[in-house]
């Protein structure tokens, strides 16, 4: 597939900004180019970053096992892996890229490109694991070292607060662990209230742990007022700030 010289610049500029260096420009490329391009011009599926971004999510997946491995070492592997799974979910790859320009960079065929494709989650996360692809390729035997350095270089805060977003997705999970970690014992929820008419009740929880309350939530599920009552208590205990 040809590449003018507007897009080779705008390759090269992106390059210089990241500190990277890319001898087969096809290749880079080919990162950022959608199906729905190939398709309405005609040209080989092969060209698309699909078979890339099958090989950048290993990549991914591998980078981001190092550094928690490296950054965490009192996480278990059951949390080690939910860490890993937030952390390349589609959500926080689709913050990634559009922090570093992916959304200016895809290459998309005209109907997707008016449906607002290069804006839509699933299409940059895939470039960016593509472009993941491409850099291990590129760089051969440091393949592994230089997306580890991008990666490093870029999100290493985001991967560093895993822990503290995780604390965030599940108090309660993290509220029991903690516990746990004391005295192997679960913390204790009961509804103390509920307030309201039977369609739109709200539902007022307490925890307890050693036979002392440590947090109160209310929500109009009792599931979500235990989540909230767990958060008050981490925030308590001092867990999270």
């Amino acid at each position: 597939m040809s590449i003018s010289s507007e897009r080779l610049q705008q390759l090269e500029e992106f390059c210089k900004k990241y500190n990277l260096f890319f001898n087969d420009k096809d290749l880079l490329n080919q990162a950022f180019v959608h199906s729905s391009y190939t398709r309405e011009n005609n040209l080989d599926i092969s060209l698309s970053y699909e078979k890339l971004e099958f090989y950048g999510d290993a990549v991914l997946k591998l980078v981001v096992s190092k550094l928690l491995y490296d950054n965490f070492p009192d996480f278990a592997e059951g949390k080690l892996t939910k860490a890993r799974a937030e952390l390349v979910s589609d959500k926080n790859i689709f913050e990634y890229a559009k922090q570093i320009g992916f959304c200016e960079l895809i290459v998309l065929g005209k109907n997707e490109k008016k449906q607002g494709g290069a804006k839509k989650e699933s299409i940059i996360a895939c470039a960016f694991e593509a472009f993941l692809g491409a850099l291990f390729i590129e760089y051969k035997a440091n393949g592994f070292e230089k997306a580890k350095e991008f990666i490093e270089n870029n999100f290493l805060d985001d991967i560093l607060k895993i822990e503290e977003k995780m604390n965030f997705l599940n108090p309660k999970a993290t509220l029991q662990e903690y516990t746990q970690g004391i005295n192997r014992q679960l913390p204790k929820y009961i509804v103390v209230s509920e307030v309201g008419k039977a369609h739109k009740k709200t539902f007022f929880v307490e925890v307890s742990f050693n036979d002392e309350i440590i947090g109160k939530g209310d929500a109009q599920t009792i599931k979500q007022a235990e989540q909230n009552a767990a958060f008050d208590a981490l925030k308590k205990l001092g867990v999270i700030k």
